[in-house]
């Protein structure tokens, strides 16, 4: 799926927050920021524009200016691909909520209630992905990007 306006963010299609608190990535999405090669996700909330999160992988953070606050906040240690917070345990940087999940099979991964509760996203919500930063995609809870790509009725769903 090509940008929704000129000079806009490219999306990849819609996903569901399933009651499982389970969601699914976009094949596209997952192929393109390499999700196959990592069991670990972390998360990190959205602006207060668009709500919603984004997730990146490990190595992808190591490598970005992000990389001390962040690793050493939610504890990554590349050697062993482990961190030393719990899982889904949030840390906060600045205004932006951070932690960690696991990728699950058939391109799923799962959210926390305290994280749910602290995004505002509920079981059965549709988010937008679009690409973020160049880190990771970007999971899209409302704003005009996300109110535009309600009229687009050939955004595909993933669920």
């Amino acid at each position: 799926m090509p940008q929704l306006v000129k000079g806009g963010k490219y999306i990849f299609g819609w996903t569901i927050l399933n009651d499982d608190l389970r969601i699914r990535i976009p094949d596209e999405t997952f192929e393109e920021y390499k999700f196959a090669e990592s069991g670990n996700l972390i998360i990190i909330s959205g602006s207060k524009t668009s709500g919603g999160f984004s997730i990146i992988t490990p190595d992808s953070i190591i490598n970005s200016k992000l990389s001390v606050p962040i690793v050493g906040l939610i504890g990554y240690i590349k050697k062993t691909d482990s961190f030393t917070t719990r899982k889904f345990e949030l840390v906060k940087i600045d205004n932006r909520l951070i932690c960690w999940t696991t990728i699950e099979s058939e391109k799923y991964f799962r959210l926390s209630k305290e994280i749910i509760d602290s995004t505002g996203i509920k079981a059965g919500c549709k988010l937008l992905v679009g690409r973020g930063s160049g880190l990771g995609p970007a999971f899209i809870l409302k704003g005009r990007i996300y109110e535009e790509a309600l009229r687009h009725k050939e955004i595909p769903e993933f669920c």
